[in-house]
């Protein structure tokens, strides 16, 4: 797993999850690495990384139960910390295996994971910006809530409410636009 984190500064983190520093950090009798970006703990103010391993140790085939399968069970590894309270408050953007996860948007960071997935269940994928996406979605929920303001998953509200600003104040100009443009040709 590669986790990028851009900065406002333009500088970039990369932590690379096949190259570990020490040989083997979880023990020789470790036969498969689970890793957890943890996002939960962004409210708080930090980013990790969790390691953890499968690990064989005491876990001997019994020589007479040809049929008996070993088994490896997880155990809790390390937490790497990969942005503190004070880095994460310059994060532009998370990206991990590629798939860009958590944004800096309007000042705050979403979480792209959850509002993909809301947006793909009820919208569909689009290649429509992201704002357009948000705006597109709080709609659809209106609509599906029958509420003036309804929660878009992984969008603050305080972004929400700027984008909802924004875009209302776009269609607003369209509509003097197009006003303009239903002039009847014969008056001219």
């Amino acid at each position: 797993m590669i986790v990028k984190i851009t900065y406002d500064d333009k500088r970039m983190d990369v932590f690379d999850t096949s190259t570990f520093t020490a040989a083997l950090p979880l023990g020789k009798a470790n036969m498969l690495t689970n890793f957890e970006v943890r996002f939960d703990g962004m409210e708080d103010g930090e980013l990790w990384l969790a390691a953890h391993g499968y690990k064989t140790e005491g876990n001997d085939i019994d020589e007479y139960d040809a049929e008996a399968v070993p088994v490896a069970k997880r155990s809790k590894g390390w937490r790497f910390l990969l942005s503190s309270a004070e880095e994460l408050k310059h994060v532009e953007l998370i990206v991990v295996d590629g798939e860009a996860v958590v944004k800096r948007v309007c000042g705050e960071l979403i979480d792209l994971q959850s509002f993909d997935e809301a947006a793909y269940e009820c919208i569909g994928s689009s290649s429509k910006g992201l704002h357009d996406r948000i705006y597109e979605l709080h709609l659809y929920l209106q609509r599906m809530a029958k509420t003036a303001e309804p929660s878009v998953p992984g969008v603050p509200e305080s972004v929400l409410a700027r984008i909802i600003k924004m875009k209302s104040s776009d269609q607003d100009e369209d509509e003097v636009e197009e006003d303009w443009g239903d002039l009847d040709e014969a008056s001219w």
